[in-house]
């Protein structure tokens, strides 16, 4: 394995965790391209081995997944000699309620699911939004995944097809891509960020030819109410890609409809202390630490 954590220009060397190596981007020299820059420059730049998993996670991942390097090194060498690919997005419950990355991506990106249609056509591929479904086994947030060779070619593959086009300044979609977006509450990052942190799933949901393995993506730090409703969904949605029978999307679609208010009375019987949501909602928190 070679695991790296990014070194960025706010982050001290120090607070990094020693078991990662590190992949110094502290020259920030790109800074609209945020983490692609030095994945990028490493995978161009640097011979790869064909049975070795290779990785490039934020100063943040320790925060957002409670996880150590350690711990991320023993869930990998526990998986099967096939895996290409290994997902430890931190919980994913948000996305769970829709149908599929692109489509949560809108609503916090709002075009996103555009211009991604846009570039995928351009690029000779296809993004049905109306069929296309993303779930627990295939969700990557934050490019928090670790792979084998043979899955970040065809990720570098997509990435620099856009690349090339982001850096075209007067080509249309290369503006759209290079829009500012909301985020956080601001407009400072563009577009092609957000597009870029699903082309990962996107290839797992076109290419079953992947193999992958996801460590319990609904581990959450907090808002556990918000939960049970995902998880159901999530379940939904993998029912209906395994046995195509229309009801399980027909419940989908009617529960994440109704997901706030679900939430709300999850919450409430929570504070409350009712029997039977209390001990579910303790149980859940505790997945967090393992």
């Amino acid at each position: 394995m070679r695991l790296f954590q990014i070194l960025n220009h706010y982050t001290r060397r120090e607070d990094l965790d020693p078991g990662f190596e590190v992949l110094d981007n502290s020259a920030n020299l790109r800074p609209d391209w945020y983490e692609y820059w030095p994945i990028r420059n490493f995978l161009v730049g640097q011979p790869l081995d064909e049975e070795t998993f290779y990785g490039f996670l934020s100063p943040k991942f320790k925060h957002k997944t409670n996880l150590s390097a350690a711990q991320v090194r023993e869930f990998i060498a526990a998986t099967p000699p096939a895996t290409d690919i290994v997902l430890f997005s931190p919980s994913i419950h948000n996305s769970a309620y829709f149908q599929s990355v692109f489509e949560h991506g809108d609503l916090e990106h709002p075009g996103l699911a555009g211009v991604a249609v846009r570039l995928f056509a351009r690029l000779g591929q296809r993004l049905d939004l109306e069929t296309f479904i993303s779930d627990s086994r295939n969700t990557v947030h934050s490019n928090y995944f670790i792979a084998k060779p043979r899955f970040w070619r065809a990720w570098l593959d997509i990435s620099e097809r856009m690349y090339a086009i982001a850096e075209t300044a007067d080509d249309p979609l290369g503006k759209e891509l290079c829009t500012p977006t909301k985020y956080r509450g601001g407009y400072q990052v563009h577009m092609k960020i957000f597009v870029m942190e699903r082309i990962a799933t996107w290839l797992l949901v076109t290419n079953p030819g992947f193999v992958a393995r996801a460590r319990d993506p609904f581990a959450a730090r907090g808002r556990f109410y918000k939960l049970p409703v995902a998880i159901i969904c999530d379940a939904l949605k993998i029912a209906y890609q395994t046995e195509r029978r229309g009801q399980y999307l027909d419940v989908f679609r009617m529960l994440r409809s109704l997901h706030k208010l679900l939430n709300l009375q999850v919450r409430i019987g929570g504070r409350v202390g009712l029997r039977h949501v209390q001990p579910t909602l303790n149980h859940l928190r505790a997945y967090w630490h393992g």
